[in-house]
């Protein structure tokens, strides 16, 4: 991947996991709406880890120059 790619990949990320953590709190307080059944956790890991590879990734090309 170009560094171009990899921005995307973490800000991508980074709203994958910001979205899923406001879902989570919006399931909570309302436990039988229609977005408790939406798998919030998954999501957040998901996010997390793609924000993780893309965080890994940057370091690399950065030390390559």
């Amino acid at each position: 991947m170009e560094m171009v790619t990899t921005w995307w990949l973490l800000g991508i990320g980074l709203g994958v996991a910001a979205v899923s953590l406001l879902g989570d709190r919006a399931r909570r307080r309302a436990p039988l709406a229609w977005h408790a059944y939406l798998p919030w956790n998954g999501l957040v890991f998901a996010g997390l880890a793609a924000a993780l590879f893309a965080g890994v990734h940057l370091l690399g090309l950065l030390r390559a120059g």
